[in-house]
């Protein structure tokens, strides 16, 4: 498997991971092991909540090696440092307070961004104009013009670019929307 079927593949099993372990499958049993030299190399821009969620899910893929973080709080870099050396048993190689770094870095074949909204555009277009697929966190942008200059960017390189939306995948939100079709608090 190469990067670019890995982040296609990574859209469709986000959205079913949750749901393997009522099938009794695991990630090996489906597409089976993979080759230390096909490693897809990650980078978390912005370590707090969601993007840590969702680099931890990636890392749950044999194929993805975290090769970087990159946070401008020195407390959480170093937590998430010490939280990806725990979950993986390898040192984080390179940690980053500027995103730019993240983008420089020959070494990383995509990244996860998890900054707060107003920062997402940015990261986008230079990962993307670096030759780096991009898993970004919703909302893409905070305006359309944004979202635009996103769209062309990674048109204009031939890059993957994955909007986070695993909220709306989750059983419980199908059941929500079914409980509310069926009447059962009335018109809406």
């Amino acid at each position: 498997m190469n990067r670019r079927s890995f982040l296609q593949k990574s859209a469709i099993s986000a959205a079913g991971l949750g749901l393997s372990p009522l099938f009794g499958g695991t990630y090996q049993s489906v597409y089976g092991q993979t080759a230390a030299s096909n490693k897809v190399k990650v980078a978390l821009i912005g370590c707090r909540s969601m993007g840590f969620s969702n680099l931890s899910k990636f890392l749950e893929y044999p194929e993805v090696e975290c090769v970087a973080l990159c946070d401008i709080d020195d407390e959480w870099l170093n937590k998430r440092a010490a939280d990806v050396e725990k979950k993986t048993g390898k040192k984080v190689p390179h940690l980053y307070k500027d995103w730019r770094h993240v983008i420089d870095n020959k070494d990383i074949d995509a990244v996860i961004i998890g900054t707060p909204d107003h920062w997402h555009c940015l990261p986008t277009i230079f990962a993307c104009q670096a030759g780096k697929d991009v898993y970004v966190e919703k909302p893409l942008s905070n305006t359309i013009e944004e979202c635009n200059l996103m769209e062309k960017a990674a048109r204009k390189y031939n890059r993957v670019v994955q909007v986070g939306q695993w909220q709306r995948s989750d059983p419980h939100w199908d059941e929500a929307a079914n409980y509310l079709k069926a009447g059962n608090i009335g018109r809406i």
